[in-house]
């Protein structure tokens, strides 16, 4: 999306450490498209902050540190889908740590990122995120490819094959990009695309686009 015509991400902060949250709310302040309606420091706050929000101000995303005391950025993700609040969290993390990009995407993190990443891969990250894509960086899903490298699977964990264009958007979806990137990088509709995405989900047993990328990391298909 270019800057004449991007979107307002109304953006909900949680960070447990003060100053880490005074330097992302200062960061994010400087991007006219980012406008940030409320902050807290852990989920459970996150929850109450929530709860008390008129319709008109829920955030389009949450951005959350991954580790914190009380409840955690996983445990913020789990309580959303628990009450039916179907908004994308973002999670950050100091360390590169395979084992926790695993246990996120299974909880429906719809973002993994390293604390070191630059300002403006944060910023693109959220805009992908905002508009229905995904934000797990490359190095990450390295890591993740070679945890699962070696792992067997029988027939029966087999999903039905996808066609050779379902599997180019299947990556192409991996990379972090929106349907609308994904349109027209290949030429077609958005609404193309959002069937194929369909198609792929069910054939693949999985509900969301962070699913569908760690099954097929599983199945070594990207």
């Amino acid at each position: 999306m270019k800057s004449n015509t991007m979107m307002t991400i109304k953006l909900l902060l949680v960070e447990d450490q003060q100053l880490v949250r005074e330097g992302l709310k200062g960061l994010l302040a400087l991007h006219e498209e980012i406008r940030i309606v409320g902050e807290a420091s852990d989920g459970a706050e996150a929850l109450e902050l929530l709860a008390a929000l008129p319709p008109e101000a829920m955030p389009d995303l949450v951005l959350s540190d991954m580790r914190m005391p009380r409840m955690d950025g996983l445990g913020l993700i789990r309580a959303l889908a628990a009450r039916a609040l179907p908004i994308p969290v973002v999670l950050l993390t100091t360390f590169d740590d395979a084992a926790a990009f695993d246990e996120a995407v299974r909880a429906g993190a719809r973002g993994f990122l390293l604390k070191a990443i630059s300002p403006d891969t944060l910023r693109q990250a959220l805009q992908d995120v905002a508009a229905g894509g995904t934000a797990l960086r490359p190095s990450l899903t390295t890591r993740m490819e070679e945890r699962h490298g070696e792992r067997a699977f029988t027939a029966a964990d087999q999903p039905d094959p996808l066609s050779p264009k379902e599997l180019q958007v299947l990556r192409l979806v991996a990379s972090g990009r929106s349907n609308t990137e994904i349109a027209a990088l290949l030429g077609n509709s958005e609404g193309v695309i959002k069937n194929h995405c369909s198609a792929i989900f069910s054939k693949m047993g999985v509900r969301d686009r962070t699913q569908a990328v760690l099954r097929a990391i599983d199945l070594g298909w990207i």
